[in-house]
């Protein structure tokens, strides 16, 4: 009877250390993620009220429960005003709040406090290297540039000049590529950085407001412009230049397609094997074959989203009514049927998945 215990319990011991195991290698874009409270699922980011300092992280788990505010109610202080997007890097979540000219760490796991980073505007960050990562910021004066971020550190060792409002940002074969926005302006080029070097390679001009850019299996990215308006007497929006969809391979153009004028595409995202493009344009979304000729004319989604995101074979919208109220987040199956939807923070803007 007792060897027969011992075996049971040297069975049971086995058993609690190999699933131990299993869970210290979850594995996302980031790098290894420790096991938490914070794994299965997704976050999104709330802007809040521009002014107010009410920005969040709302984390929604893959069952739809909802848990608001978990930076807030987790650490001393709030996150501060306006958070405009959030990566994770080997294992911290780089909380990017532009009106408060930082970025808050902390861990993915348990949203942890971990420590703060001063910079001007930040508008979005992404690993470039194993140690490296850039900040993209605009502002004025000299915010307008990507920093170099020393990830051993996480101090700002370098600055980039790029074009006028460096914003989304990608990583593609060695090589960073910079949507340059114009800021409070107007740019339209996108910036090639070499990440070895730090060094702009290229720019190239592509169409008004460059405003996202993802890269697809092949190694080739893809950029989407807005285009510009003007306003009337009235304050009623009048079109000046459309929007287009860009491929860049070899980092030369070798397509461009463009929309009609006055929709305005925004939200470009790429599922996870890298072949199909979503993104928003004139209050619904498309998707797009990166092996299609011609853009689609008809919606997966007829829905207007403040931010998209596309994950594991759902599609994901953020819904910001006002911004003094809480915002939704819908989630959708690649065809267009509606999941879910659950209620997150004031402004949400976009997503992080873990």
């Amino acid at each position: 009877m007792k060897k027969n215990f011992r075996k049971i319990t040297m069975f049971a011991l086995a058993i609690t250390v190999l699933a131990s195991c299993k869970k210290d290698q979850m594995i996302d874009d980031g790098g290894i993620v420790a096991p938490g409270n914070y794994e299965n699922g997704y976050f999104v980011t709330n802007e809040g009220n521009f002014g107010t300092g009410n920005g969040s992280i709302s984390f929604v788990s893959d069952d739809g429960v909802v848990e608001n505010n978990v930076f807030s109610s987790l650490n001393s202080f709030a996150l501060g005003d306006v958070v405009q997007s959030m990566n994770v890097i080997n294992g911290n979540a780089y909380i990017v709040v532009n009106n408060s000219n930082k970025i808050e760490i902390t861990s993915v796991d348990s949203m942890n406090y971990i420590g703060t980073i001063d910079v001007g505007f930040p508008r979005y960050i992404k690993q470039v290297t194993n140690d490296k990562a850039y900040i993209t910021s605009w502002g004025t004066g000299s915010d307008s540039e990507v920093k170099v971020l020393d990830l051993n550190t996480n101090t700002i060792v370098n600055t980039i000049l790029c074009g006028l409002g460096p914003d989304a940002i990608e990583v593609s074969n060695g090589y960073a590529y910079v949507c340059n926005i114009g800021g409070y302006d107007v740019d339209n080029t996108i910036s090639i950085i070499d990440v070895n070097s730090d060094i702009v390679i290229a720019t190239l001009e592509l169409s008004d407001k460059p405003n996202s850019v993802k890269s697809d299996a092949d190694g080739n990215v893809w950029v989407l412009t807005k285009g510009i308006t003007e306003y009337d007497e009235n304050w009623n929006t009048v079109p000046v230049s459309p929007g287009s969809l860009f491929k860049i391979a070899n980092n030369n153009i070798v397509e461009a397609f463009t929309f009609p004028l006055g929709d305005f595409p925004s939200n470009l995202v790429i599922n996870n094997l890298g072949n199909v493009l979503y993104y928003s344009c004139a209050g619904s979304v498309f998707s797009f074959d990166i092996s299609d000729s011609e853009l689609p004319t008809t919606a997966v989604i007829n829905k207007s989203f403040y931010g998209l995101g596309v994950h594991n074979g759902y599609v994901f919208g953020a819904v910001a009514p006002s911004f003094t109220e809480s915002g939704w987040s819908y989630k959708y199956n690649t065809s267009g049927t509606v999941i879910d939807s659950v209620e997150v923070g004031v402004g949400p803007n976009g997503y992080c998945f873990n």
